[in-house]
């Protein structure tokens, strides 16, 4: 068991709550942070006479070669950039949206959480453990913005902090 303790902790990255310095993003250029690939995508676009709407996917894919697991911590509070989640993995910003009509200003992408088996008693459930993003895989998050007419949407993203786990 011990053995495969430490062969999963070799390729785990834990949770730090604090969140990086922003990252510029171009529409037709992926770029990678921490062995992940942030992206977004214009999938629709509408001009009217006063602004510019604009259906856009942000993505996040693992390409670090390695599962990402990112562990909860209990009483710590992340970012308010996260909006509380603590299964985001980073935060997309359209730096230029408006945000009229009720549309967004950004979205988060977030892991999926996975479950641990744990035993009292002889009694033995699940609990959430964290969430992970297994390599190669794609996470994303639809959105729409408005930006001022002729304008395209810009964003930055801001991607949670890793650090490696230590014994």
């Amino acid at each position: 068991m011990k053995k495969v303790f430490t062969t999963i902790v070799g390729m785990l990255l834990a949770w730090n709550a604090q969140g990086q310095s922003a990252i510029d993003l171009s529409e037709d250029k992926p770029t990678v942070s921490n062995g992940i690939e942030f992206s977004y995508m214009v999938r629709n676009e509408r001009n009217e006479e006063s602004y510019s709407r604009y259906e856009v996917s942000v993505t996040a894919q693992n390409k670090s070669g390695c599962m990402l697991i990112y562990f909860k911590k209990a009483g710590e509070e992340l970012n308010s950039i996260f909006e509380g989640d603590p299964s985001a993995i980073a935060r997309f910003e359209c730096v230029n949206a408006t945000g009229k009509r009720l549309t967004s200003k950004g979205a988060n992408v977030k892991a999926k959480p996975f479950f641990v088996p744990y035993t009292n008693n002889g009694t033995t459930t699940k609990v959430e453990g964290g969430y992970l993003l297994k390599n190669g895989s794609r996470v994303s998050a639809d959105l729409i913005v408005i930006v001022p007419k002729g304008e395209r949407p810009k964003f930055k993203v801001r991607p949670q902090d890793f650090v490696d786990v230590v014994e």
